[in-house]
């Protein structure tokens, strides 16, 4: 079974709402419109206390919280192709990426032992102590809405009992209204040599890192991001903590302007979608 059940009370969460269609215990239903566009949504609220009791007999305590804006029906149609993206947005975050093997546990309980499945207990307190005490929070956030895109930010953050510090994250969803997809980077970008490079350039005009100062794997390429928002015409490349930086540097929120680009490179950067939902072509 996965070793870090802070995990499990987020994928219970997730299907919880999934299954019940996004109405938890407690949620408003709220609408919100933009011009032509009608959207149904229900804010969720679910936090969950629980022990667990580890190989060597201890007994170690979680306090976990769950919040969305969870979007139910875009246009006067169910929206799955965002919800699903938002739930892989976090299954493949960074500091999650263990959620899946979560899921699977409690979606298959009769793969893994009666001990492991009894190990996870609800309290209704939990020991404040940084030695015993996991905490975890998640926020699934709409933060922005414009006629033909909608972009969800999920906030993360975790802290494993006796752990230096925590690890944070803010994945994101973009879900184009006009054609009820969710955008993935590679609908937008055609050029990831030259994504490469002038990433690197928005990199060091934002933070002022050079390539020293990043991590690199062996072939010396920067990585592609796995993270990617839109703003306008500009769109923002997004390094999770440890990615290509240090903890201390943080989260890297690179964003690639026009004014960096020349007429022509902005053409081999972006595909004829990408140069449309950005608003550059001619």
């Amino acid at each position: 079974m996965n070793k870090n059940p802070i995990f499990a009370l987020l994928a219970v969460a997730i299907i919880m709402m999934c299954s019940c269609g996004g109405n938890a215990p407690g949620s408003k239903s709220s609408k919100s419109s933009s011009d032509s566009t009608l959207c149904q949504f229900s804010n969720i609220k679910y936090e969950k206390m629980f022990s667990y009791c580890d190989d060597d007999g201890d007994t170690l305590y979680f306090d976990n919280s769950f919040t969305a804006l969870w979007p139910e029906v875009i246009n006067g149609k169910p929206c799955e192709a965002l919800q699903q993206a938002l739930f892989r947005s976090m299954t493949d975050s960074a500091q999650l990426n263990q959620l899946d093997k979560v899921v699977d546990f409690l979606l298959n309980p009769s793969n893994y032992t009666e001990v492991d499945a009894k190990r996870l207990v609800p309290v209704k307190a939990v020991r404040n102590d940084e030695n015993k005490l996991s905490t975890s929070e998640v926020k699934i956030i709409m933060e922005n809405m414009t006629d033909r895109l909608l972009t969800y930010r999920l906030s993360t953050y975790s802290y494993m009992a006796g752990g230096a510090h925590g690890i944070y994250a803010n994945n994101y969803a973009t879900y184009d209204l006009k054609t009820d997809k969710a955008i993935v980077l590679d609908d937008i970008v055609a050029d990831t040599a030259l994504l490469r490079t002038i990433t690197l350039t928005a990199i060091k005009q934002a933070y002022d890192y050079d390539k020293d100062d990043l991590f690199f794997p062996d072939n010396g390429l920067l990585p592609l991001p796995r993270d990617f928002w839109l703003d306008g015409s500009v769109l923002h490349v997004v390094y999770q903590v440890y990615e290509i930086a240090s903890y201390a540097q943080g989260m890297i929120d690179a964003p690639i302007y026009p004014y960096m680009l020349k007429p022509e490179q902005i053409k081999r950067l972006y595909t004829p979608y990408g140069l449309e939902l950005l608003e550059l072509t001619e």
